[in-house]
């Protein structure tokens, strides 16, 4: 959470100084006592004790002694009346020390705080009560940010943009904003989207969780701009995407990796990933990190300061090797692994392991699909994000149109009203072009019955299987059945296909290697298993896959694909459709996890259905996509028919 900026006037300087140093170091605060002279003072605006000053005359009460706590002396009761000193104030002190030694002691303006007059706001706050203090030892302030993929504007120049994050306006009036956050972003510099950016990855990193997940939680909340949103988001995803890269040259540049606390490290590579990876000016880059560092642990901006230009001079030699002849300097050129890069050269050749690197450390192209079960017509749709200046434009993979998808210019449109109101009401849904390829090719060009979605997730397949099924029969899918082994996404599918209108006849929780027990014997037109494979193609989107995947992680996949395959084979009827479909690239989890089904008994029964392929280039008979730069994410379809 960010410093505490609770006080009418700038705080002392010694106290967010300590503050910070405990951050990055761990220490417990503890309370001084009244300073030399005996007198008790008057009361600041909490009416709480807060020593003497330096010139021996009343400093008034500070907002950090509490008074008594359990009966306990502490100092100053609530009510005024005395109550000793609690075991851990130090008492006064052996010597007094000139203002020219005690440099701490100053206002964030860098005057002091001491003098002969009382401070201003040294009156009581009459009835608005105790302020609350929102400090936790280094972390910064828990405000989140759009997860949409956005482009970024350029952010160098620092900006008080003057946001309001909790609460009302002083008094409850309109006008100005909060006195205390205009006080916040003068104290630092740092914009409003990095610090909340910085607060994202710092949730990352505590709760072990997924980029989208934190990010996408707060998208309707977030006070900021929709370009600060998008710069943000981009900042949050590339740290993510590039963590392991950051890291490695943040380590070089310090002297020991034991010289900065976690929240100091976040901080520093978020400024690294603006340096290395972004391009922008090392002087704001530099700048903008020591405010970030600052705002985590106000001790750490000489560290900062140092660490961030040794970044800038490491940067000339980045990658620190020749990437045409050394594997290693390659990885880090994208921020990749090591393993995962040599993984790609192999899987898709040296040109094809290039675009698709370069391709991953870009922002995602955005792209909607229109709902035909609650759009009339496409223009209804299309007409309304014209008019939020998205640019529409229709579709068509391998010179094929894909029903109902748009490409959009940036994710910025989707947050105007009139377009947010279309998605709310279940019109259209963001989802990636491959994605909805794939759904009309499982849907096929016969009305299907029957349907059995394996892997159905939060119901985004789902909406888009009935939405063309609809647009292309007239009606949906009678019987739709899915199978999640999650409860939570379940219960999301069933929440998401009401709000879009796509009909789902069973909502199944189980685990669909064992679909006999789910099911019992009941075969369909169609089974579609949308793997839960290692995810690849879509590392733009999900940015945590690159550090988090092992080697190991892929030969697992594959097997749990080859379980899925014997266990829906049984339950496609005779002359229907069994679908296989991922969104990676590697050839064990695709070609040949479906050539292995093939040669087992239960697959000996299928043949496969040749699909249309979007690159010409490509023989295979199945569905394939690769991730090139501004094109869609990589995905996989084989269509293989039941022998009747």
């Amino acid at each position: 959470m960010h410093n505490d900026h609770r006080s009418h006037n700038q705080r002392r300087s010694y106290d967010r100084a300590s503050q910070g140093d405990r951050n990055a170091q761990g220490g417990a605060r503890q309370n001084r006592g009244p300073r030399p002279g005996g007198k008790s003072g008057d009361f600041r605006k909490g009416g709480k004790p807060g020593g003497f000053r330096k010139d021996s005359k009343p400093g008034g009460y500070r907002k950090d002694d509490r008074g008594p706590r359990d009966g306990k002396p502490g100092g100053y009761r609530k009510d005024g009346k005395p109550g000793g000193f609690r075991k851990d104030d130090r008492g006064p002190r052996d010597e007094q020390r000139s203002g020219a030694d005690r440099k701490d002691f100053r206002a964030r303006d860098g005057k002091p705080t001491g003098g002969s007059a009382p401070r201003k706001d040294f009156g009581p706050r009459a009835d608005r009560g105790p302020r609350r203090d929102s400090r936790e030892a280094g972390h910064p302030r828990e405000v989140f940010i759009d997860g949409k993929l956005m482009a970024a504007p350029d952010q160098d120049t620092p900006q008080d943009r003057g946001p309001r994050f909790d609460g009302p306006r002083d008094g409850g009036r309109g006008g100005a904003p909060r006195r205390d956050l205009v006080r916040r972003q003068k104290a630092h510099k740092a914009t409003t989207a990095r610090e909340l950016a910085l607060a994202a990855i710092h949730q990352l990193r505590e709760r072990d969780a997924f980029a989208q997940d934190i990010i996408a939680k707060t998208i309707d909340i977030s006070p900021l701009s929709r370009e600060d949103r998008a710069f943000a988001t981009r900042l949050v995803l590339g740290v993510v995407s590039t963590r392991g890269t950051l890291e490695d040259i943040i380590t070089g540049c310090m002297d020991s990796p034991d010289d900065a606390a976690p929240a100091v490290r976040d901080a520093l590579c978020l400024s690294a990933y603006e340096i290395v990876f972004l391009q922008k000016s090392p002087h704001a880059a530099v700048d903008q990190g020591v405010e970030l560092v600052k705002s985590v642990a106000p001790r750490a901006g000489g560290l900062a300061n140092a660490v961030l230009r040794r970044v800038v001079r490491a940067k000339e030699a980045f990658p620190f090797g020749d990437p045409r002849t050394d594997i290693a300097a390659y990885a880090r050129l994208h921020g990749f692994p090591v393993w995962l890069a040599k993984r790609l050269i192999a899987e898709l050749g040296p040109e094809g392991a290039r675009d698709f690197m370069v391709a991953s450390n870009e922002p995602a192209p955005v792209y909607i699909a229109v709902n035909a079960l609650k759009a009339a017509t496409d223009e209804e749709v299309v007409s309304v994000l014209a008019a939020a200046h998205a640019e529409p434009e229709a579709m068509a993979l391998g010179g094929c149109a894909v029903p109902g998808c748009y490409k959009v210019a940036s994710g910025v449109p989707l947050l105007d009203g009139r377009v947010r109101r279309m998605i709310n009401q279940g019109l259209l849904l963001v989802s990636d072009a491959t994605s909805q390829a794939v759904a009309d090719l499982v849907v096929g060009d016969t009305a299907p019955e029957s349907f059995l979605e394996i892997g159905a997730g939060r119901a985004t397949k789902t909406i888009l299987d009935q939405s063309i099924a609809y647009r292309r029969y007239g009606k949906q899918i009678p019987e739709y059945v899915t199978v999640d082994v999650h409860a939570f996404k379940t219960k999301l599918l069933q929440e998401r296909a009401e709000q879009y209108g796509a009909h789902v006849s069973e909502a199944i929780i189980g685990d669909a290697t064992d679909l006999d027990a789910l099911v019992g014997e009941r075969t369909f037109d169609r089974v579609f298993i949308d793997s839960p494979c290692t995810g690849l193609g879509t590392l733009r989107r999900h940015a945590d896959i690159r550090w988090r995947l092992r080697p190991e992680t892929i030969a697992e996949s594959a097997e749990l694909d080859a379980r899925l395959l014997e266990s829906a084979a049984s339950h496609v009827a005779p002359g229907g459709i069994l679908a296989y479909a991922t969104c990676t690239v590697t050839h064990e989890e695709n070609a040949d996890a479906v050539e292995a089904f093939l040669a087992t008994e239960a697959g000996a029964a299928f043949e496969v259905v040749p699909c249309r392929n979007p690159d010409p280039d490509i023989e295979l008979p199945f569905f394939s996509t690769v991730l090139e730069p501004g094109g869609p994410d990589a995905h996989f379809l084989a269509l293989l028919r039941r022998k009747a």
